[in-house]
């Protein structure tokens, strides 16, 4: 089984980021199972932070279309599943509509493990406006009577990236905002962005208060596996409905010459190539 993992993060950002990950991959997924993490295009977001912009709704439709083609190109490349590393889910439902292979998300992946886990959960991003992005995700998804609000941490990008390495006053900060989400009812824990999230897995957390913490990262591989295991007995997605109508590949042909894409998903360069 070979699953793509599309991550909003650059390649050259955060090594440690992507490396770290390959390493907890081998490790959580079942034997067999082959990861290739997919980054975004250098310079995409410029000087800032991607959770600095990914909160404006322009830069993050604009993002969606890489991620997008990306899903094409898993296909095309014979990628068992798309898996989305991201907890907003960006695009999740438009490339379920647009490729044949399972596509899974880890805000829904997570939230859906968090329900099997407890009664209610609540959410903990970084970074002001994650925050009502989460709750509109949340009611999106019809978990609203299962979630609390979403929680903004005291940290930002840079404070989550020494956590990676140096995890104490990140913990600290985390551990402070859990309780409180503790004390007004959440039996689960979601830690946000997956950034936020491997910070926290790394950092050996997996309860607290004795409410389960949901590692990210495993939440998505083994929903993706679950997911291809169906795909295989032959139960995939629907196709009834708007949101999984999949357009003929004539229409996904035209529509992608016209807005100058049509090779992107066959040619895609540098840091997003999973060979390299």
């Amino acid at each position: 089984m070979k699953i793509w993992f599309q991550s909003l993060i650059e390649m050259g950002r955060t090594p440690a980021y992507f490396s770290g990950m390959q390493a907890r991959a081998a490790a959580i997924a079942r034997p067999g199972v082959e990861v290739d993490f997919v980054g975004m295009p250098a310079g995409i977001y410029g000087a800032h932070a991607p959770s600095e912009v990914l909160k404006y709704p322009y830069v993050a439709a604009m993002a969606e279309q890489f991620i997008l083609d990306h899903a094409l190109r898993a296909e095309a490349e014979g990628y068992d599943v798309f898996a989305i590393g991201s907890v907003q889910d960006p695009a999740l439902e438009q490339a379920r509509a647009l490729v044949d292979i399972p596509v899974v998300g880890y805000g829904e992946s997570a939230m859906h493990f968090a329900c099997c886990l407890s009664s209610r959960y609540a959410v903990l991003v970084f970074e002001q406006g994650f925050d009502q992005m989460m709750d509109l995700r949340i009611q999106r998804l019809g978990l609203a009577a299962r979630a609390l609000p979403t929680v903004v941490i005291d940290a930002d990008f840079n404070q989550v990236s020494r956590g990676l390495s140096e995890s104490a006053q990140l913990v600290e900060a985390f551990t402070a905002a859990a309780r409180k989400a503790i004390a007004d009812g959440a039996e689960a824990i979601i830690p946000g962005q997956l950034y936020l999230s491997e910070a926290i897995a790394r950092a050996g957390v997996t309860r607290i208060d004795d409410a389960p913490v949901v590692d990210g990262l495993s939440a998505n591989l083994k929903m993706a596996e679950a997911m291809a295991d169906l795909k295989a007995l032959g139960i995939g997605v629907t196709r009834r409905g708007y949101l999984h109508a999949r357009p003929p590949s004539d229409v996904i042909e035209h529509t992608r010459r016209f807005r100058e894409r049509a090779g992107i998903a066959s040619n895609a360069a540098g840091e997003t190539d999973p060979s390299s």
